[in-house]
């Protein structure tokens, strides 16, 4: 990197692991890294610290699901609230917050109006749990949503040029509104879930009419337009349909959000009916959020 970037990390799940990890000694990097965290086992300095001796913030805390499937953002919203306390610079000289928790469309614009006196940035991550280290270090895109106001699209800029330091000038960014770049992760994690339900139907057609499905999958991925990502039936837990903490908390709320829009969301529906179809246990309640306070 050409600059020493002040670096601050809220939120040391795998997701903050990884900005670490890019931003370390281990890949070339000499960044200057401070991280905030409810254990204080992951925290190299508290919380004042962190937000006033750094430039750039990465905030990634849980956005679970509410029983009626919407996003919860009471974690989101507490820390943001804790950062805009300790936080001793006027907005002009203020850390750019990137909020990478996923957060339906009008979220980030709605806690920019709420928290004026902080710089928000939605940066959405695209990173899997088993391998975020190397996801992080080898980004296919990075998506920066920013405000309409001249602050609020000078600091998107910023995170491009804080990207492009790092990953050098060829990188692909997309710079765009709040509502893009909260609805592009979710149309990224919507998609896999569908995919991953269609091919789990495919699957038990194939178990039902004596198609062999090793063959029918190499068959069908031959066509270069459909991928080679989310295939696996079972998947790589050896369960059917998908769990873990992200895509059943996402599918579902974004769902829930088509609706209090006005939209029907029949694809989706029909994916998630087919998870829990397929995968009875819902073995993703028993994942629990874990706050940063």
């Amino acid at each position: 990197m050409k600059l020493k970037q002040k670096i601050g990390i809220v939120g040391k799940g795998f997701v903050g692991t990884a900005v670490q990890f890019g931003f370390s000694p281990n890949v070339g990097c000499d960044a200057d890294i401070k991280i905030y965290d409810k254990d204080p086992n992951k925290s190299t300095h508290t919380l004042d610290e962190t937000v006033n001796e750094s430039n750039f913030i990465f905030l990634s805390v849980p956005t679970p699901a509410n029983d009626d499937g919407s996003m919860n953002t009471t974690m989101v919203e507490e820390v943001l609230s804790n950062i805009s306390l300790v936080n001793e610079r006027e907005q002009e000289s203020s850390p750019i917050i990137l909020l990478r928790s996923t957060v339906v469309p009008g979220t980030t614009r709605r806690l920019q109006e709420k928290y004026p006196n902080l710089n928000i940035v939605f940066n959405p991550e695209f990173l899997t749990e088993r391998s975020a280290l190397f996801d992080f270090i080898n980004q296919t895109r990075f998506i920066i949503g920013g405000g309409d106001s001249f602050m609020q699209q000078y600091n998107a800029e910023k995170v491009a040029d804080l990207f492009r330091d790092r990953f050098g000038e060829s990188i692909s960014i997309i710079e765009t509104n709040y509502e893009t770049a909260e609805l592009i992760k979710y149309m990224t994690n919507t998609f896999f879930c569908t995919k991953i339900s269609f091919l789990n139907e495919m699957y038990q057609i194939a178990d039902k009419c004596g198609a062999i499905w090793e063959d029918a999958v190499e068959g069908f991925v031959r066509d270069g337009r459909i991928g080679h990502s989310h295939l696996n039936v079972p998947g790589h837990d050896g369960k059917f349909g998908f769990g873990g903490s992200c895509f059943p908390k996402d599918i579902q709320a974004m769902i829930h959000f088509a609706e209090t829009i006005g939209v029907e969301s029949n694809v989706l529906s029909g994916a998630w009916d087919t998870n829990l179809n397929v995968r009875p246990e819902e073995d993703w309640r028993e994942l629990k959020g874990r706050a940063v306070t």
